[in-house]
């Protein structure tokens, strides 16, 4: 049975990543891994210092070591240090936003892109725009930082951090964009409760356990 490293920076993203890996992929073996301090180190030095790249290694070997088939990141903030950690690890490494990330400009011309923490902003626009050159596509890109939210969320007031993701995605609109991605596996369980939307709205979660899937498929 292949086995797979599920890396959070939060418990926020626990039970639902589990939820939707167990259904998507109910035959792989789940270790997650739980580094709650790092997102709080990571906002206040305003990125990820050469420190953090280290830990973040560090889980990358262990998960290697525990005999992982491969190393998943469930934070969009580390997901380019993630990436950079594949020259040392003998497994492959993924980021949970990029099949989120290359759907956006595979299919839309003009998107807006929401988070509620400025770390996970400006690593998602990087990578849109990254796979945007790639694909050689010329794509719009609207951004918008709901800095409270997040803070509600850490705080456990869910319901707060919901009416604000809520409010950005209805004003996202007002933008004549194509598509709307948010940019936090977190913040897509407001839309349970937003209800219809005149445009798509892009998560991360199932679509990067959908990507994740994917070798694993392949190393069978």
């Amino acid at each position: 049975m292949k086995k797979g490293a599920i890396f959070h920076t939060s418990k926020g993203t626990l039970a639902m990543v589990d939820e939707l890996a167990k259904r998507i992929m109910p035959d792989v073996t789940l270790m997650h891994i739980v580094e709650d301090s790092m997102i709080a180190d990571v906002m206040a030095q305003g990125g990820v210092t050469p420190a953090i790249n280290a830990r973040i290694a560090a889980y990358v070997t262990s998960a290697n070591l525990a005999g992982c088939d491969l190393f998943f990141t469930a934070c969009s903030s580390i997901g380019a240090s993630v990436e950079r950690c594949q020259f040392i690890s003998p497994i492959p490494v993924m980021r949970i936003d990029e099949a989120m990330a290359l759907e956006a400009v595979e299919r839309y011309q003009t998107i807006a892109v929401l988070a509620t923490v400025g770390t996970t902003l400006a690593p998602t626009l990087e990578l849109i725009q990254r796979k945007a050159a790639e694909l050689v596509k010329q794509t719009v890109i609207h951004s918008q930082l709901m800095a409270d939210a997040f803070t509600a969320f850490l705080a456990g007031e869910l319901d707060k951090h919901d009416a604000i993701v809520a409010a950005g995605i209805h004003e996202a609109f007002g933008k004549n964009c194509d598509a709307i991605v948010l940019a936090q596996a977190s913040m897509s369980r407001v839309l349970a409760s937003v209800g219809d939307l005149p445009v798509p709205v892009l998560t991360s979660p199932e679509r990067g356990i959908q990507l994740l899937k994917q070798p694993l498929d392949a190393q069978n």
